[in-house]
């Protein structure tokens, strides 16, 4: 078979330097905050989400049987991976007490996160696009109609529900208010 060299490029040393060099300049100013323009630099840290992240909702749990609602929940967010569109969300678990979804833009994305008192939801991403703001809010209106549906619907005891609210109930109401295009 014939094989071709290709030629070595001779900036190739000059282009390894001009981009450390321009990655020099990026993180040059990164956490040095001008002092006068009245900026806070402090960052507050909330308990459980990731540097980034934004809290969405917090849903408080009166009783929560956490395994089989992680199972449930899991299940249903792998379900819709290809909602609205074939292949636009990526769902992972990182570990027990977690599930992500990654939207494909890589703009943001959706951290459930699953523990004795509540239940959260962050979106990790510092702009994302419109197009994930609006389906992020088809996948949260969804995720809240399931929870809805194991808190009040069936004919299951409170005491075998997999998630029950503390009073008022109106939990779910308000996590749908705070969605973006709910």
């Amino acid at each position: 078979s014939h094989q071709t060299t290709l030629p070595r490029a001779d900036h190739s040393s000059t282009m390894k330097m001009s981009f450390f060099d321009d990655m020099g300049k990026f993180f040059e100013n990164l956490g040095g905050g001008d002092e006068e323009s009245g900026a806070s630099s402090e960052v507050e840290i909330v308990d459980g989400a990731y540097t980034g992240s934004k809290r969405i909702i917090s849903i408080p749990a009166k009783t929560m049987k956490m395994g089989g609602l992680r199972l449930y929940c899991n299940l249903y967010l792998m379900g819709v991976q290809n909602t609205p569109e074939p292949g636009c969300w990526k769902a992972s678990k990182s570990d027990d007490s977690e599930v992500n979804l990654r939207y494909v833009d890589l703009t943001g994305s959706i951290i459930i996160q699953f523990s004795e008192e509540c239940i959260t939801v962050d979106r990790l991403g510092s702009s994302p696009s419109n197009k994930y703001l609006m389906h992020e809010s088809m996948i949260l209106n969804g995720f809240l109609d399931e929870l809805n549906s194991i808190v009040y619907e069936g004919s299951v005891g409170e005491e075998n529900r997999l998630l029950t609210l503390p009073e008022p109930g109106n939990q779910l109401e308000e996590a749908r208010d705070a969605i973006s295009f709910g």
